[in-house]
């Protein structure tokens, strides 16, 4: 029997910037909570968090690893998470499973991009935040940590205040919620107690009329309104820790499982169901789902991430919201009819898998071996549950893509299974097989992203030949135009007829398709009405004036002819797609190019390089800031193909010191001369009618 209940369960997820000590502060905190014996390092490659080989050879983490500490009679569930930028999908996948989103920031490198954009993930997800300021001895001195301190609350707001404080030359840590006694390293304890005092009695008027009364709350008075603080965003608890030197592990873990919330405590997550259970249900028709943290009522769970590992097979990771899973449960996938059966279900600790007899409600454990659960998946027991869907997270787009060719003869399909384990292991990976080239494409978030994938290629005896980045262009139109075609073919027997005339029109940026049917008086029956849209999908699909996929344009259908015996699907099919085609070549066509936005971190020294640079590469500068260590901020936008090897450009001006991340932003229309060029390199196949 399990020796917890769901109150006594704390689910973390450990986030941040890369270097900022996430996997160290991870073993550190396994090795203080007394549940492993020795602490695991991540240069050594003895880390619990980081047991993968590619994680091993790069000294840093790459995929999510979901662990568990025991501390004070509760159940730490941690998921540690991948730094960089081009790995941010890792951590937001994970979102779902948690109650407390624990951002890490390095005292000595301060706020970075991943950092504000996880904050804001977290923000969005209405999960309570708590940041860890580790490496503290680091800091070159209290100043620093004080500067850090005072930019964590202009960037993230004056509800960032700290429950505890580094002491005795940061080799200390004095706790400032329950006591108001000493000093430290940053000032009287008494003045950070009444900043969290302060602020954590707004949420109770008894609360608060007792302490203005001269009244000091104690731990039980303080709890429930931390807690509900802490989800009502009002307090994020602000921490420090020195993770190599175990300096602040305990007390870490002392707060966490005396204030941080529980499943029953914390908010509930965005469940969605279709009014009346409709399986065909569309947005419109979506209603808050609620549910409890009760292991008694029926079971909902939610797989937050999957592995397919090549010996133990696939791995699906899920966290229980309602009910409790175990090996004997039988479970549906959403709205599968067929249940199956769980078999064995795990607890996870890193690469162990430990079996347990049962997943409880606000817990995390794992299944394997069932080809049928797939990311996302809801796992339910009930039909009365076959709706229930988590609202989709926003990961960021794939905006790098590389064209890849096996180098031996027949690995294509055995490439093209790999690729698909590894699209759904990763929700921001996709690929394709261009219809144009015959060429498997590949699109990550970043260099980086698309390295590791190709190592992964490797790692299976999978060799092959890489061809320069490809932009993700997009094709639209920029004025209204109109489009005829009229299909005849006649090869003995029956025939093929018809004929179509339609209306391309802009749509403004972002909108995608329309397609729209203003036929009247049978000039079309409306059983073609679909394979009309079916060929111009193919046209939107394949790019006109050079191979990219149309966006933002609207086609209505305006008239046409039918013959009683000829017309067919395949027919109207055909007459759609070329006459979208005429009427898009009218339109003004228009190449779009993705443009990002970009933060670049630098060294002060070389803010005018940079900015003049990114000046001459069509970039728009928005702002510069000041960072700690005497490093600045530079705030930019670009268009994607001019920034496409930035890496290697910045670190030859910097000297190795600048790093930068990006995210793509909106797509813009290409210079003249840009779409000239491109145009020009494309070479459409011959299309038969």
């Amino acid at each position: 029997m399990l020796s917890y209940t769901t109150a006594d369960i704390r689910n973390l997820l450990i986030a941040g910037g890369a270097g900022s000590g996430k996997t160290t502060l991870v073993d550190a905190m396994l090795l203080a909570s007394g549940i492993v014996t020795r602490k695991g390092c991540v240069t050594d490659g003895t880390s619990y968090s980081d047991f993968e080989r590619e994680e091993k050879e790069h000294k840093h983490s790459i995929y999510a690893a979901v662990l568990h500490a025991d501390h004070a009679g509760t159940r730490i569930n941690l998921i540690d998470t991948p730094g960089s930028p081009d790995l941010i999908g890792q951590a937001i996948a994970c979102l779902p499973a948690v109650e407390t989103v624990a951002v890490v920031i390095s005292a000595a490198a301060g706020i970075d991009i991943v950092t504000r954009r996880l904050m804001e993930a977290a923000r969005e997800r209405n999960l309570p935040r708590a940041i860890i300021i580790n490496k503290i001895d680091l800091a070159t001195d209290p100043d620093q940590l004080h500067a850090l301190l005072i930019d964590i609350r202009t960037t993230f707001g004056s509800e960032c205040l700290p429950i505890n404080l580094p002491a005795a030359n940061r080799t200390q840590l004095v706790e400032c919620l329950l006591n108001k006694a000493g000093d430290s390293d940053l000032g009287p304890v008494a003045t950070a107690h009444s900043a969290i005092i302060d602020q954590i009695v707004e949420m109770d008027e008894d609360l608060m009329e007792s302490y203005l009364g001269g009244e000091e709350p104690n731990y039980d008075a303080l709890h429930a309104p931390f807690e509900r603080a802490m989800d009502e965003a009002h307090v994020v608890p602000v921490l420090f820790t020195d993770a190599k030197n175990n300096v602040g592990i305990a007390e870490l873990l002392d707060s966490i499982a005396r204030h941080f919330p529980s499943p029953e405590e914390g908010n509930l997550r965005p469940f969605l169901s279709y009014r009346g259970g409709d399986r065909a249900g569309s947005p419109q028709d979506e209603v808050p789902f609620d549910y409890w943290n009760d292991p008694t009522k029926p079971l909902l769970a939610h797989v937050f991430k999957v592995t397919n590992d090549p010996f133990v097979g696939k791995l699906a990771i899920f966290r229980v919201h309602q009910g409790r899973a175990t090996g004997q449960s039988h479970v549906y996938i959403g709205y599968n009819k067929k249940s199956i059966k769980l078999g064995h279900v795990f607890h996870l600790q890193g690469k162990e898998h430990r079996e347990a007899n049962e997943i409880i409600a606000g817990d995390i454990g794992g299944v394997a071996k069932i080809e049928d659960i797939h990311l996302n998946d809801v796992l339910h027991d009930d039909h009365a549950l076959d709706s229930v869907h988590l609202r989709p997270l926003t990961f960021p787009a794939p905006m790098f893509g590389l064209a890849i060719t096996p180098k031996a003869r027949g690995d294509e399909q055995k490439i093209s299974t790999v690729l698909s384990r590894m699209a759904e292991e990763d929700p921001t990976f996709k690929w394709h097989t261009d219809r144009q080239t015959h060429e498997i494409v590949i699109n990550g978030v970043g260099e980086m992203h698309l390295r590791f994938v190709l190592e992964k290629l490797t790692a299976r005896g999978l060799h092959v030949d890489t061809k320069p980045p490809k932009i993700a262009y997009r094709e639209t139109v920029s004025a209204p135009a109109e489009g005829h075609y009229r299909h005849k073919k006649q090869s003995g027997g029956a025939g093929q007829f018809a004929e179509v005339y339609l209306r391309v029109e802009p749509l403004p940026r972002g909108t995608g398709f329309e397609f729209i049917d203003e036929t009247f008086g049978g000039s079309i029956p409306g059983q073609f009405i679909p394979a009309i849209e079916k060929g111009v999908r193919e046209v939107i699909d394949q790019g006109v004036m050079a191979g990219y996929p149309v966006q933002d344009v609207r086609v209505v259908v305006t008239d046409g002819k039918h013959h009683p015996v000829d017309s067919k699907e395949i027919a109207f099919k055909t007459a759609g797609r070329m006459a979208f085609k005429e009427a898009f070549a009218k339109a003004h066509p228009v190449l779009l190019e993705p443009v990002v936005n970009m933060e670049v971190t630098v060294p002060e020294t070389t803010v005018g390089a940079i900015t003049g640079d990114l000046s001459s590469k069509r970039g728009r500068i928005h702002s510069t800031d000041v960072a700690t260590g005497a490093m600045a901020v530079v705030s930019a936008q670009a268009p994607l193909g001019e920034v496409m090897q930035y890496g290697s450009q910045l670190k030859s001006v910097t000297g190795g010191r600048g790093s930068f991340a990006m995210e793509l932003s909106h797509y813009d229309a290409v210079p003249s001369q840009v779409q000239q060029q491109v145009v020009s390199q494309y070479k459409p196949h011959v299309e038969e009618e």
